[in-house]
């Protein structure tokens, strides 16, 4: 595992995501206590929550990470015929006096593709958990205002996830037609 910034950032963001929607919705339902610990004016507890919440957001993010790779990879995908195109997509850039321009643009559209997927992930477990707790705890207009940007930006963060899997799916197309083996 490589703990380099991008890393941290590409783990962070599905974690940050998901624990500030759960935030989201403890802040909505009991405005009081959030609104005492914000106007408590005790800045160590303050500086250690936004610490905890940065390093609970990385950790919490490559788990989701995690997940959405096992679901992309082991559910959704073809594995024979997945290692089959990247190998044939390793070899074109091993081959290729353009190897590495490919190599650069293949792996940001692939990265895009798995940031997209965890964060989507994400959304979708940050969805499920809100709606679990709006059932169990307590629900409100507000609640449900909240549940809905959640689905708005779940279905946008999808609708990107797709867009991208397609373009990386046409570069490799592409690429495999333009430089055959």
């Amino acid at each position: 595992m490589n703990l380099d910034s991008e890393n941290l950032i590409r783990w962070g963001i599905p974690g940050w995501m998901f624990l500030a929607l759960l935030i989201s919705y403890f802040t909505i339902s009991d405005y009081g206590a959030i609104k005492t610990f914000i106007y408590s004016k005790d800045v160590p507890i303050i500086i250690s929550s936004i610490t905890l919440f940065i390093g609970t957001g990385i950790i919490i993010g490559n788990l989701i990470h995690q997940i959405s790779l096992s679901f992309g990879f082991l559910i959704w995908l073809n594995k024979k015929q997945y290692y089959k195109k990247e190998y044939e997509m390793d070899l074109i850039i091993i081959k290729n006096q353009f190897g590495k321009e490919i190599q650069r643009i293949y792996s940001y559209r692939l990265g895009n593709v798995h940031a997209l997927r965890a964060l989507s992930t994400s959304l979708f477990l940050s969805l499920l958990i809100l709606v679990i707790l709006s059932l169990t705890i307590t629900f409100s207009l507000k609640i449900g205002i909240l549940l809905l940007i959640v689905l708005g930006l779940n279905c946008i963060v999808f609708y990107n996830w797709i867009y991208f899997q397609n373009n990386l799916n046409y570069f490799i197309k592409k690429i495999k037609s333009d430089f055959e083996l």
